[in-house]
């Protein structure tokens, strides 16, 4: 079975965080990556707007932003 990045017109996207896949990632290839937890992007922007704005930091919920309620 061929990779599909061989056989890819555009732009190659790599799989987004906490996403189940059979590809060997970039943690997995080497040693001292290993140890590394990723962090997601939506969590890092929501670390640094805490950061700038550390007085309202507990009005709002980011599992409210990710999970917005039916």
């Amino acid at each position: 079975m061929k990779d599909k990045r061989e056989e890819a017109d555009g732009r190659l996207l790599d799989n987004p965080d906490r996403v189940k896949t059979t590809k060997v990632s970039l943690f997995d290839m080497h040693e001292d990556m290993q140890t590394v937890d990723a962090i997601s992007v939506e969590d890092l922007n929501i670390q640094v707007q805490d950061e700038r704005d550390h007085t309202h930091t507990k009005n709002r919920s980011s599992s409210e932003e990710r999970f917005p309620p039916r």
